[in-house]
């Protein structure tokens, strides 16, 4: 909200570009926090110290071995172009961003073992230490003049702030060592389907802001980075969901209890929020836009809806893929990252056509999404736990 006033849309869209490459980052290591929570939710008492011993071991690893891979990342970005390829005005953004990427890996890890314990104090501390400092040093590096790169530095700190406070979440590992192939294993195999529903989570809902540097002009791009940033506002807002969702279920499922009280009230949240936030999209969409990212944008404001839309039906199949996988069920994944891929390609056959606009791309958007939501909406329905017409079972 307040670099879309200070930046203006074509340095904005910029700045977009830069936190959806963040955003990617930590959503495809997120696997790990998801992967993790299920594992830490999963273990029976007895069993919690062994498995804190070898997590300890395996984020000590995670942190040294991507160290050592900084320098390789270095040069791909150097050498392919990427800054330039994603059109940015600085070619320095994505190497002062990669200072950050050792932290992001023991990051999840931790908030992982801490959703896996159901300890939202440490998650909320951890999440407003990350925000507040993102912000507050973006703003004192904006107004000391370090411009864009000083943001973009600010945002990495940010990540290792949010690092910090979650250390002790772990011991220390001991000697002698705990084994640590037979977790990482399971952590692997299990971090999968989390990773590619993440990477199809980026791809769906902040795909649009790179399509619309290849295919549209720079203040159309500034208009997507806006829409977008709406979009994170609303699917974050609900994400927490998707994180007391995945180890509620676990829980429950392991000491055989019933876990649909606690699914409907996520739903009934999620309808609440849904509802608000459509409401204000319809009813006074120049007015979200000018106090959410200033007056330059509210030429997009007929489109707000349709994009506030589509994050809603984005939400609702994130958190269905997700209760899904906490039932061992894959399809959900299968069915967003399937979903995900065909909807970036309807987005660029409308879009690179001579009359395709920002309009036609949040258009297809929106379309695929709700195909999407159908399409886990039968499988959902299959699940005799939630289906009203069939009797529950143990």
């Amino acid at each position: 909200m307040i670099f879309s006033r200070w930046m203006g849309p074509e340095l904005f869209g910029d700045l977009a570009v830069v936190l959806t490459i963040k955003l990617a980052l930590l959503g495809v290591l997120g696997a790990l926090s998801s992967a993790v929570s299920q594992q830490v939710a999963a273990q029976d008492a007895k069993d919690a110290g062994q498995t804190e011993q070898a997590l300890a071991r395996i984020n000590r690893i995670c942190f040294g071995a991507l160290w050592f891979a900084l320098p390789v990342i270095a040069v791909m970005l150097y050498f392919g172009s990427v800054g330039t390829r994603l059109d940015l005005g600085s070619p320095y953004l994505l190497f002062i961003l990669l200072g950050s990427v050792p932290f992001c890996a023991p990051l999840n890890i931790l908030r992982g073992v801490a959703l896996g314990r159901m300890d939202s104090a440490k998650i909320v501390l951890s999440a407003n230490v990350e925000m507040a400092v993102r912000l507050g040093f973006g703003i004192l590096a904006w107004q000391i003049g370090f411009g864009i790169e000083g943001v973009v530095a600010a945002i990495g700190v940010s990540i290792i702030a949010g690092w910090v406070v979650l250390i002790d979440v772990l011991p220390a590992p001991q000697t002698p060592k705990t084994q640590v192939r037979p977790l990482a294993a399971t952590l692997g195999l299990a971090a999968l389907p989390f990773a590619l529903l993440q990477i199809a989570q980026v791809a769906a809902l902040d795909g649009d802001i790179f399509l619309a540097t290849r295919y549209l002009s720079d203040t159309e791009t500034g208009y997507v980075a806006a829409l977008s940033l709406f979009q994170r506002i609303q699917f974050f807002a609900c994400f927490a969901l998707a994180s007391v969702l995945l180890p509620s279920v676990v829980i429950a499922i392991r000491e055989g209890q019933s876990y649909r009280s606690s699914v409907c009230m996520i739903a009934v949240l999620l309808a609440c929020v849904s509802y608000a936030v459509l409401s204000l999209c319809i009813l006074c969409p120049e007015f979200l836009l000018t106090a959410l990212v200033g007056p330059e944008y509210v030429a997009a404001s007929d489109l707000l809806a349709w994009a506030a839309a589509a994050a809603v039906f984005f939400t609702i199949n994130y958190l269905i893929a997700t209760f899904l996988m906490a039932q061992g069920r894959r399809s959900g994944v299968v069915t967003v990252v399937a979903g995900s891929a065909l909807q970036i390609g309807v987005m660029v056959a409308v879009t690179s056509t001579p009359t395709g606009d920002l309009a036609a791309m949040l258009s297809a958007k929106l379309f695929c999404q709700v195909g999407i939501t159908l399409a886990l909406a039968f499988q959902l329905w299959t699940t005799s736990h939630l289906n009203p017409f069939r009797k529950e079972t143990s």
